[in-house]
């Protein structure tokens, strides 16, 4: 595990630690488990040892497969267009189809350094404006969009290491 800055393509045969970082197709990717790599990059990625993408509905993203830590905070403010009449009578409308987007205020505690440094790759990778998937907490549990635009890393104590993040949904 290096830094987030210099990262080397997959190769056959490698020797991977959980949390180590590669690049393969355009995209990078977390090891999932330590291992030692097959002469395949699909064959590895189909078995779970790597995670770094997904494909939904057709269309291949980046996707966060970390689990936040237990205590999200979820700011919900659906969009309305208000139309105030004479008398103080007003009419409340759904502003859009998806008027109910998702602000989660997440946190992920306690983690090691290599864990760490993959996350903040992760959120650096986007520069707070590429979408990738995501799949909140229960009961929000299915594949949505988001970015990530506000994220507070901080190390705790030795080899303990926390960020704090905010996940906007897009649609």
């Amino acid at each position: 595990m290096g830094d987030i800055y210099n990262i080397l393509a997959w190769a056959g045969s490698t020797i991977y630690q959980k949390n180590d970082i590669v690049t393969n197709g355009g995209y990078f990717y977390y090891a999932t488990v330590g291992h030692t790599s097959t002469a395949n990059f699909n064959n590895d990625l189909n078995s779970g040892l790597w995670q770094g993408t997904l494909t939904y509905n057709g269309v291949t993203k980046s996707y966060f497969g970390w689990s936040p830590s237990y205590g999200y905070n979820l700011d919900v403010k659906p969009l309305v267009k208000t139309i105030k009449f004479g008398d103080g009578y007003a009419v409340d409308q759904a502003d859009g189809i998806n008027n109910i987007l998702l602000k989660l205020n997440l946190s992920f505690n306690q983690r090691d350094l290599a864990e760490y440094t993959a996350i903040l790759h992760f959120l650096h990778s986007r520069a707070g404006s590429e979408q990738f998937f995501f799949i909140p907490p229960q009961p929000y549990g299915v594949v949505k969009k988001f970015v990530c635009q506000d994220f507070h890393p901080k190390q705790d104590f030795y080899e303990n290491y926390s960020i704090d993040c905010v996940f906007e949904e897009r649609v």
